[in-house]
């Protein structure tokens, strides 16, 4: 009986070297573009994350959690912190009615005295904050740095260029790390009737900046290097570039708000704001 043969077939080392050639060069091809997808995907993520911390905890004095609240940022050199704190309607109107109150003092120095960035100030900083301690939050992101603007608390704080950050350290920052960063603070109330600032996010005008310059983290200890013009970011607002035209801040995006609680993400396209 004839035993037929198999017809055996295998990669020759030839072939196995092509085809290592090709995944390899198409490897280098598609890993630049995978890298930064992979970048912007992190920031567009953490920047998301950010918003929706703003967006609730300004949803609380809407729904009556609290009265007042306040968005602390602090860029370290490590990460950026993102810290809710609130304010009852007890303690609010209590602080109201107290002619004697820092609250009650006259415009501008009421502003920074209302958005405090005192740990004690706020109800839910206390020992026995009980249930409402859980309608805030303290999230930290690595991925991520942003800037914040400087105005006359700067003057306040201990000197400075128009421009510089707000070292941490100045403001009564008590943790090691912070020290080496700034920090800024927004606060709202329900209906927009109290809308303040503090530090990195008050303007030279005593108002509220608008919005946040959020970017990619690229080496320890930087900030995104953008300058705030304005209060309100607009389109003629444009982020610094270096010696070939480049934006210097990576991915860059700005997280905007208003007192009512009007909320946006702008990204920067290289030549304009888009949402």
């Amino acid at each position: 009986m004839r035993v037929l043969e198999k017809n055996t077939k295998a990669f020759t080392i030839l072939e196995l070297i092509v085809v290592l050639t090709i995944i390899g060069i198409v490897s280098a091809v598609a890993y630049p573009n995978f890298s930064s997808w992979n970048k912007e995907r992190k920031v567009r993520s953490a920047v998301n994350k950010i918003l929706s911390i703003v967006k609730n905890i300004q949803i609380q004095t809407q729904q009556g959690t609290f009265a007042y609240v306040q968005v602390k940022f602090t860029n370290t050199d490590k990460y950026l912190e993102v810290e809710t704190k609130g304010m009852t309607m007890d303690t609010l109107a209590s602080k109201i009615n107290d002619g004697d109150d820092p609250w009650n003092r006259e415009f501008p120095e009421n502003v920074k005295s209302r958005c405090s960035l005192n740990e004690d100030y706020w109800d839910t900083d206390a020992a026995d904050a009980g249930e409402i301690k859980n309608f805030v939050s303290k999230t930290n992101f690595s991925d991520i740095t942003a800037s914040m603007g400087v105005g006359q608390q700067q003057a306040d704080a201990g000197g400075g260029e128009e421009g510089d950050a707000i070292p941490v350290d100045m403001l009564g920052g008590d943790d090691e790390a912070d020290a080496q960063g700034e920090v800024g603070a927004v606060c709202f109330s329900r209906n927009g009737k109290f809308y303040e600032a503090n530090a990195g996010l008050l303007s030279d005008s005593n108002l509220p900046y608008d919005f946040i310059y959020i970017c990619r983290r690229v080496n320890e200890g930087e900030d995104c290097n953008v300058s705030y013009n304005d209060a309100d970011l607009d389109a003629e607002q444009t982020p610094d570039t270096d010696d070939q035209g480049n934006t210097i801040a990576e991915y860059l995006n700005a997280i905007k708000w208003s007192r009512f609680g009007n909320f946006a993400i702008t990204k920067w396209s290289g030549s304009d704001w888009i949402e």
